[in-house]
C-alpha cells in the first residue's frame, strides 16, 4: 500500500483551523475551488459523517469519522462517492511559531502509486487554499 505526507503553515490559530476542518459552513468554503459549488456536512463524532460534495462537478467525499481528539487531530475513513475502495486520512494540527497552525495530513491506504499522486496534487490543492483562506503569509506549503 502506498501513503502520504502533505504539510502546511496557517496563519491562523489551531481553533480557527480546526473550525474551518469541521465545521460544514468554513469547510465548504474553501477546501474545493469555488467553481465547485461545494457543499459539506460533518457530524463531529466517532462514526459520524465528513463530507464534501460537488453537484456541478459529480464528485463527492464520504468519509467516516474514525476519531476526534479536538481540537488537535481527525481521523478519517475516506471514500470516494461511487468507489469502493477505502483509504486512511488523519490531520492533525501542531501550534507554529507566531501563532500559526502546522496542519500536516498523512494519507494511507492507496492501490497504486498513480493514484497516491493524484492524491498529492489535490491535498497540496486544498492545503493551499486553507492557506490562502488566512492571508497567506506566512503560510508556505512545507512540502
Amino acid at each position: 500500500m502506498h501513503e502520504l505526507t502533505e504539510e502546511a503553515l496557517v496563519a491562523a490559530s489551531i481553533d480557527d483551523v480546526w473550525r474551518d476542518l469541521t465545521r460544514s459552513g468554513p469547510l465548504a468554503e474553501w477546501f474545493w475551488p469555488p467553481r465547485m459549488q461545494m457543499t459539506a456536512l460533518v457530524d463531529l463524532r466517532e462514526l459520524g459523517r465528513w463530507e464534501v460534495r460537488s453537484e456541478p462537478a459529480d464528485l463527492a467525499v464520504e468519509a467516516t469519522v474514525v476519531a476526534v481528539d479536538a481540537p488537535r487531530a481527525l481521523r478519517l475513513e475516506w471514500r470516494w462517492a461511487g468507489e469502493d475502495a477505502v483509504t486512511d486520512v488523519g490531520i492533525a494540527l501542531e501550534p507554529a511559531a507566531d501563532a500559526t497552525t502546522r496542519v500536516i495530513v498523512r494519507h494511507a491506504g492507496f492501490a497504486t502509486a498513480d493514484e497516491r499522486e493524484r492524491h498529492i496534487e489535490g491535498w497540496a490543492d486544498c492545503l493551499q487554499r486553507l492557506v490562502d483562506r488566512h492571508g497567506g503569509a506566512p503560510g508556505e506549503r512545507l512540502q
